[in-house]
């Protein structure tokens, strides 16, 4: 008989099936972005998470999607290129998991601060398209304890969702954007 987490670990993983199920069926990158970050928060027993993406042009990191009640607060703040703990994944391509960011050196205190939030813990993990990282998930304050490897699995497997979605929007609005230029260069 299986045990709670292994129960818990089964849920985790219909949801992610779900989640990906979701993928084929919208082409509406927002909906779908703040169902996959929500899944994020859910599925991790989270307070709230976001994600960031990366602007091409200044580096900078811009907040797209947020859940919870800080979400409508946070969302389209930005945090300079190379700041913070999502700048420190964006920069090394890696997971973070941090206990206390209070006490890490790459903590940006600025958006808790805005806000008046208070992370507690977190797990941040790259949002990767073809090896580039364009951007992080960060899942924060887990409600009953610290942040687990399990944890930043899921948050990784929802990350990777949410790459595919944006990555199938940029090529959707570029194959639109060729279509219309083609039709305007026929009529002409």
């Amino acid at each position: 008989m299986a045990d709670a987490s292994g129960n818990d670990e089964v849920a985790a993983l219909r949801r992610i099936i779900e989640i990906t199920g979701l993928l084929n069926t919208t082409l509406d990158l927002d909906e779908l972005l703040q169902k996959i970050m929500a899944s994020a928060a859910d599925l991790l027993g989270a307070e709230t998470s976001s994600l960031l993406l990366v602007d091409e042009e200044s580096g900078d990191l811009s907040i797209t999607t947020a859940t919870g009640e800080s979400g409508e607060q946070v969302t389209r703040r930005q945090v300079p290129a190379h700041q913070g703990i999502a700048g420190w994944v964006v920069d090394n391509g890696e997971t973070a998991v941090v206990e206390s960011p209070q006490d890490d050196p790459r903590f940006y205190a600025v958006m808790d601060q805005a806000i008046k939030f208070e992370t507690r813990n977190m797990v941040a993990v790259p949002l990767k398209v073809r090896d580039q990282t364009i951007g992080v998930v960060e899942v924060i304050n887990k409600r009953d304890g610290a942040f687990s490897e399990l944890d930043a699995e899921l948050a990784q497997a929802l990350a990777n969702q949410a790459a595919i979605a944006i990555d199938n929007a940029r090529l959707y609005a570029r194959l639109a954007d060729a279509v219309v230029t083609s039709r305007m260069s026929y009529r002409l």
